[in-house]
Parts: C-alpha cells; structure tokens; sequence
C-alpha cells in the first residue's frame, strides 16, 4: 500500500511537472494563431520610475490576444508594439497602460515625460 501511495504521488508531481512546461501554449503557437497583417506601433509611456516598471508594462501586454511582440525601455520611455489589428485595437494598448498607472501617448514630439 505504501509503494502505491508513493508511486502514485509521484505520477501526480510528473504530470504537473510535464504540464506546466509543456502543457502551456507557447508563444510560437499564439504567434501561430495571430491572422493576417501585423502592424506595428510606438507610445510614448510616461510614470515609469524604475526598469521594474518597464518590465511590468511589457510582460502585461505580451499576455495580451493579439499582441505579438511588446517590448518597452525605461531610458527612453518608449515601448514598441506589435499586435494584430483584428483581435485588438491601438486605444486598447494604450487603455491598458493607462490601467496600469502609467500614461501612453501616440504623440512622439510632443511629449513629456514624468517620472
């Protein structure tokens, strides 16, 4: 009874295992899944006080449908994205930033940064 409740935990722990690093849908296969043209935008991402923050901002967007590639700097206060225009809208990038606590802006000229 005791080998069986051992192997039987043990089974459990793989299969949680396996599951968790090959279970999860890879960013190739929802790369995959994204349709059509890909456009491409950059924000101006204003509040940012640290890396961390930067870091935060673009891993949120890059759980995002639709969006394929986000990648944001702290130094410049800039962030590029890369999203599919019929799953998800540039309002709703910037929207989510702005639910994050940050400010987005399209205008790259006119802008300043507060951090």
């Amino acid at each position: 009874m005791k080998d069986f409740t051992i192997l039987n935990i043990s089974l459990a722990l793989i299969g949680g295992v396996s599951w968790f690093f090959f279970g999860k849908k890879s960013n190739q296969e929802k790369n995959e899944s994204l349709s059509g043209e890909l456009e491409t935008i950059q924000l101006n991402i204003s509040g940012m006080h640290c890396a961390g923050c930067a870091a935060a901002v673009e891993a949120t967007l890059k759980m995002m449908d639709g969006i394929k590639e986000a990648s944001v700097n702290f130094a410049t206060s800039k962030g590029v994205f890369t999203f599919d225009p019929t799953k998800i809208t540039k309002q709703q990038i910037v929207d989510k930033i702005k639910e994050l606590g940050y400010d987005a802006s399209f205008d790259l000229e006119n802008f300043e940064k507060k951090s």
